[in-house]
């Protein structure tokens, strides 16, 4: 430090030392000091709070589109699996197929585009911050993976489908295949046994997946009400007042038209219940010995021992 800048300093302290000394001996500039100090104590004060509070809303905004757009994913899916039912159990049901006709061939390859998108977990990073709201997220996690799986199966159900149309083509010009057991000897025990899987596991999701997206969206929409909803007005309240204070704009949701609900649908096949009967029979005596590794299984519901037959050939 050199002489001119210690100069400086010590003409800084002596002025401070006097400012300070000042007001005993004059009350009107003590007064004027205090202003000063509140005055600028309350400018910053002032300003930190509205930086403070202009952040809130922002990030209350960024929270609240992370959850809409998983609420507008989930959405999606759920409309995708609305119409799977409708098309997979109005195709098995064909009348123009007798009862006899083997699990394998009563449905046709479909087409159907699901969408492509998935929820961005870790947008929702927000939720995670209060305890309670963590066991919540378990259904969206399986309700995810249920998805992930329904898709996967599908595809699989086509190519197999597929497979054995092509198979039945190559034969139909020299020695077409028109009984059961033709059909079989044509197709391969492998084709016809991965095709009557990938329909029962088809099956299991149209039949029991539906309660675990309606149990993942209200769980969703109870976090995100819960977190952006105001601090000031409690839990109960709202749940005894709901029309008291604003809840947060999240998307709204239905689950499928009048010709969606169970009641619209087609009964099941006979051939297909028994086929499905005998596999939940021969599942439940090998899960007493073997628990498949899932973290999550809503009441009521199936878990992923249904899949173990081609669990390996989807994911």
């Amino acid at each position: 430090m050199n002489s001119v800048t210690k100069y400086i300093c010590l003409l800084f302290i002596l002025m401070g030392s006097q400012s300070i000394a000042a007001p005993l001996d004059d009350p009107t500039r003590s007064w004027d000091i205090i202003k000063l100090f509140l005055g600028s104590f309350a400018g910053a004060g002032s300003a930190l709070l509205v930086a403070r509070l202009n952040d809130a809303r922002k990030l209350r905004r960024e929270n609240l589109a992370s959850g809409n757009l998983a609420l507008l994913t989930l959405r999606d899916q759920i409309n995708d699996f609305l119409e799977f039912p409708k098309r997979f159990r109005h195709d098995v049901a064909n009348p123009t197929r007798g009862p006899s006709t083997p699990v394998y061939m009563l449905v046709q390859p479909d087409l159907h585009a699901y969408t492509e998108s998935g929820i961005d977990f870790s947008s929702l990073s927000f939720l995670m911050e209060r305890r309670k709201h963590i066991p919540k997220l378990n259904s969206l996690v399986f309700s995810a993976k249920l998805y992930r799986n329904l898709v996967k199966l599908d595809g699989f159900r086509n190519d197999a489908v597929l497979a054995l149309q092509e198979k039945l083509a190559e034969v139909e010009s020299t020695k077409p295949a028109r009984t059961v057991k033709d059909i079989e000897r044509v197709a391969g025990p492998l084709l016809t046994a991965n095709a009557t899987a990938a329909i029962v596991a088809l099956v299991t999701h149209a039949r029991d997946d539906e309660p675990i997206y309606r149990q993942a969206v209200a769980e969703l929409r109870e976090a995100l009400i819960d977190t952006l909803g105001p601090w000031w007005w409690p839990d109960w309240l709202r749940k005894r007042y709901p029309k008291v204070v604003k809840e947060p704009a999240l998307i709204s949701f239905t689950f499928g038209d009048l010709d969606m609900q169970e009641d619209a649908m087609p009964p099941w096949p006979k051939q297909l219940l028994e086929v499905i009967a005998e596999q939940d029979v021969s599942e439940e005596e090998r899960s007493e010995a073997i628990q498949p590794p899932v973290s999550f299984v809503p009441t009521g519901t199936s878990s992923l021992v249904t899949y173990r037959l081609i669990l390996r050939k989807v994911t």
